[in-house]
């Protein structure tokens, strides 16, 4: 009876040991200089922790406001920063847009300074150009938390 009790433990918790997460959720009051050159992701407006509340955010490309919304896809138990990002409502030149990631180049008492990773896709959104770096700053009024690539 012991030998089973001890197996049934021991399949519970490497189940439970599948969950992960390669991301840390910092507060935007905990935002500051040690998170310049991070790859990180921005929560804006209402935390969407889960995907229960998602926003969305205008950033300008190629100077046309393009409206993005949040992808969310942290749940508490797999949290992969891979999976998080932005991606466009509207198109550029008939490609939707998404942003896999932002660098945290610096930050200031108004703003937080960064490179945006873009992709530009097909409506399936596989990736027509990669990695299309571009230089972007967003207003810490809007940002409730940021997401920080664990390991960066």
């Amino acid at each position: 009876m012991k030998l089973i009790s001890s197996l049934l433990f021991l399949i519970s918790a490497l189940a439970h040991a599948q969950d992960g997460s390669d991301i840390r959720y910092y507060n935007i009051e905990k935002a500051d200089s040690t998170l310049v050159g991070k790859d990180v992701h921005f929560d804006f407006f209402n935390r969407s922790f889960g995907g229960k509340i998602i926003d969305t955010l205008t950033i300008t490309i190629n100077n046309k406001p393009i409206r993005f919304i949040e992808v969310r896809k942290d749940n508490g138990h797999n949290n992969w920063f891979s999976q998080q990002g932005m991606v466009a409502i509207d198109k550029i030149d008939n490609r939707l847009i998404r942003i896999n990631k932002c660098k945290i180049d610096s930050i200031d008492t108004d703003y937080f300074y960064v490179t945006l990773f873009v992709d530009f896709c097909d409506d399936s959104l596989k990736a027509i150009e990669r990695n299309r770096q571009m230089q972007y700053k967003f207003g810490k009024k809007d940002v409730v938390q940021v997401l920080v690539k664990s390991g960066t």
